[in-house]
């Protein structure tokens, strides 16, 4: 009798999925990210989660001002093999200053919008966001109207985690003089 092997898997590079992608691989508009060499389908977008992203973008997008690039769901590059999307990345310049997706040595605050995907969002991509070295990683959590504010990249942990209730603001590491408010980030 023969010993048994669990199936192979397929390893993405950064650039074999872009290959696929422009080959049409995933079809016309694909909804996907690459973490870790795996590619992910993202979840179709519901309306709070839509409002919250507009909202957010909107607060982010004035609360850093000129001289900050604001990406709302686009990819940044991973050394690891990734390119996350996620819901909003800050990075210093403007979109001409980057002529490729922004890496994470650019990234100064990157936020995830949580209704659906809260144990994903704190789990993998928390990881994946810390092991890059990203300084500062907020989850919006919609459905507890809450924002948990991760600092401090350790390996695949971050060191400082505190949670904002829709009462309270949170300061960017990167901007500590404007303070953000839970509740305008938060659909009603």
């Amino acid at each position: 009798m023969s010993a048994t092997k669990d199936p192979r898997t397929w390893h993405w590079t950064r650039e074999t999925y872009h290959h696929a992608v422009e080959m049409g691989l995933f079809g016309e508009t694909p909804r996907l990210e690459l973490i870790r060499g795996e590619i992910y389908l993202k979840m179709p977008m519901n309306r709070p989660h839509a409002t919250a992203v507009s909202k957010t973008e909107k607060v982010i997008v004035s609360a850093f001002g000129d001289g900050y690039y604001i990406l709302s769901q686009l990819p940044i590059g991973l050394s690891t093999d990734g390119e996350p999307e996620p819901d909003l990345a800050v990075v210093a310049g403007e979109p001409d200053d980057y002529p490729e997706h922004p890496t994470e040595q650019d990234v100064l605050l990157v936020m995830e919008i949580s209704d659906s995907t809260l144990a994903f969002d704190q789990g993998l991509k928390s990881e994946v966001y810390a092991e890059a070295g990203i300084a500062e990683y907020w989850i919006l959590d919609i459905n507890a109207r809450t924002l948990e504010v991760r600092r401090e990249p350790h390996g695949k942990t971050y060191r400082s985690t505190h949670l904002y209730d829709d009462t309270q603001s949170a300061s960017p590491l990167a901007k500590p003089g404007a303070p953000i408010s839970v509740a305008a980030l938060l659909p009603k």
